[in-house]
């Protein structure tokens, strides 16, 4: 039995429809999703409904460990927050009524002060009890501060809320500089979700974005070495694949999947 499970994020396989992109997940093998938020809401405003989505995503078998994402819930503004707030209310109900169990938080960009971070989250967590889907924070490597794990884990002893947990990203370890190492701090109910990803090596690590991304494997991050450590802190959740990459967005996305899932197994194997 695997000591993981595989997830795909569907930014993997932009420009697939919603539906499209359930079908391809199952097909291709994967145990779990990562929908983005957006998707679903232009889908139902299409004319159609949560039911539809939800029934799509039992018949295929498939685990919703998080969805991506909430944006500005720690706002300066406060009528700009109160705003994301709401806009925060209409995401975790969604997610609720597709059976998902956390929404992705993503932090503040600029040098804003740590604890009032960790306090707008304890007050987004404290939000989220209604409807018993937890927002994870993020840390994103190209954010001015909040882009470190070890950063991330700072907030989360901050808020002191038994659901809050940290989306792990081996690209923005890698991209913030920061490295995998504060894994070995963290507890691994404190982990939602591990996405998986490479930094190619013809990109000088301060000026890789998002669409640089590529295949685990096919960059030069230790893969193999952070799968490790999440073992040795008992992490045995969802390693889910998140590219931005364009140059994936051209291809069939089922092969595209595919041959996602079997580099995700080979990195964490030790075979890359």
């Amino acid at each position: 039995m695997p000591d993981f499970l595989f997830g795909l994020n569907t930014s993997t396989i932009q420009p697939a429809g919603l539906m499209d992109k359930i079908r391809v997940a199952s097909e291709a093998g994967y145990d779990a999703i990562e929908l983005w938020a957006p998707d679903v809401e232009a889908y139902v405003e299409e004319g159609n409904s949560l039911s539809d989505v939800r029934k799509a995503l039992d018949d295929a078998g498939l685990l919703r460990p998080s969805m991506i994402h909430l944006k500005d819930w720690h706002h300066p503004d406060a009528a700009k927050r109160s705003e994301a707030l709401e806009a925060a209310r209409r995401r975790l109900e969604i997610a609720k009524e597709l059976g998902v169990a956390r929404i992705v938080a993503g932090p503040p960009h600029g040098d804003v002060e740590t604890a009032w971070v960790a306090d707008c989250y304890r007050q987004l967590l404290e939000l989220a009890a209604d409807y018993e889907v937890w927002p994870s924070f993020e840390y994103l490597g190209f954010a001015e501060k909040f882009k470190t794990l070890d950063i991330a884990w700072e907030v989360l002893r901050l808020v002191d809320h038994p659901q809050a947990t940290i989306t792990a990203d081996a690209w923005h370890d890698y991209r913030g500089g920061g490295g995998s190492a504060a894994l070995d701090q963290i507890p691994p109910e404190r982990i939602s979700t591990v996405h998986w990803d490479d930094a190619p090596a013809d990109i000088p690590r301060e000026q890789q974005a998002d669409p640089d991304r590529v295949m685990p494997g096919d960059g030069v991050i230790d893969l193999a070495a952070i799968a490790n450590q999440l073992r040795r802190i008992g992490f045995s959740g969802v390693l889910s694949l998140e590219l931005f990459n364009p140059t994936y967005w051209e291809q069939d996305p089922l092969e595209v999947a595919k041959l996602g899932l079997k580099k995700m197994k080979a990195t964490v194997a030790g075979q890359a």
